[in-house]
């Protein structure tokens, strides 16, 4: 299950333009169950999504991401975690994976379906889980 789904399917009409997304109270509460923290207070992103000059048929999805995270609480004191973090995730399919390996080894990678989709909100909540563990 994904608990922050925010599904985009790569076509020319959304390339270059700029989305947000906020999780609901539920998302936030079935993100906070599955990164066992105390609570989430907030989950917003801003992305877009351009073409990878370098890399034909390449995509680059990038992120804004900004949280508020409970982590736990002892004794009524609560330990907080403020993410605010960019990141960039390059988007192709898994024979261009492959092909162009050496060009992309440095770069976090999504591989994408046939159907062209990426679960950007997937994408977002595992870097947030990353976030608030560092």
């Amino acid at each position: 299950m994904c608990e922050f789904s925010r599904v985009v399917e790569l076509r020319e009409a959304i390339l270059n333009r700029r989305f947000e997304a906020k999780a609901t109270s539920e998302e936030l509460r079935a993100l906070a169950q599955r990164f066992e923290v105390h609570r989430i207070d907030e989950l917003e992103i801003e992305y877009f999504i351009i073409e990878k000059h370098d890399v034909l048929g390449a995509y680059t999805l990038m992120v804004s991401l900004k949280s508020k995270v409970v982590k736990f609480v002892i004794d009524g004191n609560e330990e907080n975690v403020d993410v605010n973090e960019k990141f960039d995730v390059v988007l192709l399919s898994e024979d261009m994976a492959r092909n162009n390996y050496e060009e992309l080894k440095e770069f976090d990678i999504e591989i994408l379906g046939e159907d062209r989709k990426v679960n950007v909100g997937e994408i977002a909540s595992q870097y947030l889980s990353l976030c608030i563990y560092m």
